[in-house]
C-alpha cells in the first residue's frame, strides 16, 4: 500500500465514520472519530522509521498522568494483554496513551480499520473511566 493510498484510505475511512481527517504534516494525520453518546476520540497517524523498519503508527491520548496520579498501572498492563493491536504507553511528555502499529508494507485496509476502531473505542473508554470527561 503506497503512502498516498494510506492517506486516501484514512480520509475515506474518516468520512465513512462521520469523522474528520486533518493532514497535520507531511508524515502525520489526525482522525477525529465519533463514538457513542456524542463522544469523540482523536487519533494521530504517522509513518515512521523504527527499529523494526518502516511502521504505520496510530496513537490516541487518554490523559496527562500528573493530572490523574491514581491511574492503576497494574490494570493498564493487564489490559495490554487483552487488546488486539493496541498497547498502553507513557510518553516523554507525561501522557498516558494508547498506541498501535504495524509494519507499513504489511498494512491493509481491513487491518487499518480494525486498528482505528480498537484504538478509538479503547482510548475513549479509558479516558472516561480515568478523567470522567471527553478531553481528547
Amino acid at each position: 500500500m503506497e503512502e498516498k493510498n494510506v492517506k486516501s484510505y484514512l480520509e475515506a475511512l474518516a468520512e465513512e465514520l462521520n469523522g474528520n481527517f486533518t493532514e497535520y504534516s507531511d508524515d502525520t494525520v489526525i482522525l477525529t472519530v465519533p463514538l457513542e453518546d456524542g463522544r469523540f476520540q482523536s487519533i494521530r497517524g504517522l509513518i515512521a522509521e523504527r527499529e523494526a523498519g518502516l511502521m504505520l503508527i496510530f496513537t490516541s491520548t487518554i490523559c496527562r498522568l500528573h493530572e490523574f496520579p491514581n491511574v492503576d498501572f497494574k490494570r493498564m498492563l493487564e489490559l495490554n494483554y487483552e487488546l488486539g493491536y493496541s498497547k498502553i504507553t507513557i510518553t516523554d511528555e507525561d501522557y498516558l496513551e494508547l498506541m498501535t502499529s504495524i509494519k507499513y508494507k504489511l498494512a491493509n485496509a481491513e487491518e487499518i480499520r480494525y486498528m482505528i476502531t480498537e484504538i478509538a473505542q479503547t482510548a475513549d473508554k479509558l479516558e472516561l473511566e480515568i478523567t470522567g470527561e471527553d478531553i481528547h
